[in-house]
């Protein structure tokens, strides 16, 4: 019984002293990531039975051997991986985005010092030019505002290209990272799988590799799969990045296309046949994912709203700047122009192309500087301009009672355009009131009105009241500051008759008949035409970016049609997204909006859906459904909104993923209190079987004495 005793309490000795082992293992590892808590499995030993006949015990029952260890456990749970994996890939997506747009946001600089506040400024300076047309000071002002404006503009479209840049970079640099833990993955499946196979627990081995994979998972959005050799499937977006041993590596970021020939940073695998432009990797969410959102969904969208900003801007001032007149009465020119000239106006190639105080455009022909315009009363008669011009006798030239249409040709920008008049009753021109609101509501890019002084009709040139219909026939015509009326109904430049069938006549301005009106006959050095026009434009609503072209390709029939930009011109639709409105048909009876659903920058084509039929070389424009000044604070308020989702997204994933890691650690984790009694209660286990077996050794040698 000595020999059995020293055997069964032997394996007592050595199976508390596995179980010490694996709790003093358990509390030198309370602080490495990844460690999960392992327990000792102890079991009793089979019992010596008794041969039939021969009964190896005087009591009833078998007689116990001892205690084994059955196993080592690992107290892990899967399931609150996957949980906690998904959170981590949140939180790290957007702890990337709010991190990047924050700074972006800060390069923007608003409200206190960024293009907002250089566009106010603009207008300040042009309305103090206003108030002063001919002070040096105030054309002065209106250059150096333009400069901060546009180096304000520069700033920030430099800044956009800069962080794209950056991100496409730090995106390379976690791409590294996934491809070093990915390899180390395969081989801890490796040493897993070999080590299952001699029937081994590689419990620290799988405690590794899911820390691998926790790190992995806030690189890009993972999915695992144990297999049955032990190893782990880990795929990304239905594609494996491990398998088994074999590792599947990512590919540096590249800046490729997409269907539509857009720009778009691209992260596909290695080995893909088209390295430049790889099958984009489905990433899900996690910091890779969150760079590639942020340079497609965010930074490229910004900046092309911006470039889109800067060329409405540049375009609707560069229109009324080229349509007035400098101090030195010469034809105005472009104030803000590209930097390179073969290249759309955009935020990083923009300049202002005047630098003498002088050349700033200030005025806008105008029959009131002018002397072929006289009163239209008869002697000393107040005209009543809501009375009838036919007949009327307080008129020096009332109208006659014979014809009474005609058409007034209007030649501005090169595009002559008509406007058909009727004095008789009821007609649009049957008072000087109808006549001048019908006529401003025609947009002809000249404006009358009445002035009540000198008793005259003036006409002035006016490039906001230049409408579509305008815009589609002048084409890629140069805007002018010149204008010419005539009338159907008399010669160029005839004298007046009484009574008059020809409308310009009554109005007393048939001297203005075919003559251009411009700088030589029609401006005044203190007019301030254009600046008032320019003042008038912050609050109009225009397109953005300003499109103003024809399209070869017709529309036969009502539905979905992909048109393609005009011949020589591939880049008519450069600048036009996916969500442009368009209005086409500009003019015509089938003038309607439409919404872009598709563009190819390949071919240059856009599509859209058109609910109406239109000839071959029907206008496009972008719809003006916006003033500047609220196309850019849209920018903006999508800027912070942006923001303020990432960061509410970082907080809520960063919560979310620490109350599941303290729920996962309560289970896998190790306590090291817990650890510490479990270790005293082992070690006085170990302590007591020591003693039995000193005893029965004591017991066992005096034995062997008395033999002796």
């Amino acid at each position: 019984m000595s020999f059995f005793g020293l055997n069964l309490i032997g394996s007592a000795v050595d199976a508390f002293q596995q179980a010490a082992n694996t709790t003093s293992d358990n509390i030198a590892n309370v602080n490495t990531p990844g460690a999960s808590r392992q327990i000792v499995n102890l079991t009793e030993a089979s019992p010596i039975v008794g041969s039939p006949g021969y009964s190896t015990w005087t009591g009833p029952g078998t007689k116990g051997d001892g205690v084994l260890v059955d196993s080592i456990t690992r107290i892990h749970q899967d399931s609150y991986d996957g949980l906690f994996r998904g959170a981590s890939s949140a939180q790290s997506y957007f702890g990337v985005q709010q991190q990047q747009l924050a700074a972006v946001q800060s390069s923007f600089a608003e409200p206190t010092n960024g293009i907002n506040k250089a566009f106010t400024d603009l207008q300040t300076a042009i309305s103090q030019l206003a108030s002063n047309p001919g002070g040096t000071s105030e054309r002065q002002g209106v250059i150096a505002a333009s400069q901060a404006f546009v180096t304000a503009l520069n700033r920030v479209g430099t800044a956009i290209q800069t962080s794209q840049a950056t991100v496409a970079q730090q995106a390379g640099g976690v791409v590294d990272q996934a491809n070093a833990l990915i390899d180390k993955i395969a081989a801890l499946n490796g040493q897993i799988r070999a080590s299952k196979a001699v029937g081994d627990n590689p419990n620290t081995y799988m405690d590794q590799r899911d820390l691998y994979v926790d790190q992995l998972s806030k690189l890009l959005a993972t999915q695992t799969s144990v297999q049955a050799n032990g190893s782990t499937l880990v795929t990304v977006g239905g594609r494996a990045l491990v398998n088994d041993t074999q590792a599947y590596h990512l590919a540096k970021p590249v800046v490729g296309t997409d269907a539509s020939g857009n720009a778009t940073l691209v992260i596909g695998f290695q080995g893909d046949p088209n390295p430049s432009n790889p099958a984009p990797v489905q990433l899900g969410s996690g910091e890779l994912a969150g760079y590639v959102d942020l340079y497609n969904k965010n930074l490229t969208p910004y900046g092309r709203k911006l470039d889109a900003f800067a060329n409405a801007a540049a375009t609707e001032i560069d229109r009324i700047t080229t349509a007035g007149y400098d101090q030195n009465g010469n034809a105005g020119i472009a104030l803000l122009q590209p930097v390179v000239a073969s290249q759309a106006i955009t935020a990083a190639n923009i300049q202002v192309g005047i630098t003498d105080p002088a050349q700033i455009p200030a005025a806008l022909a105008s029959t009131a500087a002018g002397s072929l315009t006289v009163g239209i009363n008869a002697a000393n008669n107040v005209v009543n301009t809501a009375s009838a011009v036919l007949g009327n006798a307080t008129f020096a030239h009332p109208g006659a009672a014979g014809p009474t249409t005609g058409t007034l040709t209007v030649l501005v920008d090169g595009v002559p355009q008509a406007f058909a008049y009727d004095f008789s009753a009821g007609g649009n021109a049957a008072t000087v009131d109808a006549f001048v609101a019908n006529f401003n509501n025609a947009q002809l890019g000249v404006s009358a009105k009445f002035d009540n002084v000198s008793q005259k009709i003036v006409f002035a040139r006016d490039p906001n009241n230049t409408g579509p219909a305008h815009r589609a026939l002048q084409g890629a015509n140069a805007t002018s500051p010149s204008f010419t009326i005539s009338d159907s109904n008399a010669a160029a430049g005839g004298t007046q008759g009484t009574p008059s069938s020809s409308l310009l006549e009554i109005l007393g301005a048939n001297a203005i008949g075919g003559v251009a009106q411009d700088g030589t006959n029609a401006f005044g050095a203190g007019d301030n035409g254009a600046a008032n026009a320019l003042l008038k434009l912050f609050a109009k609503s225009v397109g953005a970016p300003a499109l103003q072209t024809t399209s070869p390709t017709a529309i036969a029939a009502p539905g979905s049609v992909t048109v393609l930009p005009p011949a020589g011109n591939l880049a008519a639709f450069a600048q036009i997204d996916v969500g442009q409105v368009l209005t086409i048909g500009a003019g015509t009876a089938n003038q309607e909006n439409v919404v872009v659903t598709a563009v190819n920058r390949t071919t240059g084509s856009i599509t859209f859906t058109a609910a109406q039929t239109h000839a071959a070389n029907f206008a496009l424009a972008t719809a003006a459904n916006a003033t500047l000044g609220a196309f850019y604070g849209g920018v903006v308020g999508q800027l912070g909104l942006d923001t303020q989702t990432a960061t509410t997204g970082s907080t809520a994933q960063t919560k979310l993923a620490s109350n599941i890691d303290k729920v996962r650690q309560g289970i896998d984790g190790i306590n090291l209190d817990e650890e510490t009694q479990n270790l005293i209660r082992y070690q006085n286990s170990y302590q007591a079987a020591a003693r039995t077996m000193n005893v029965l050794d004591t017991l066992l040698q005096t034995a062997i004495g008395l033999i002796k």
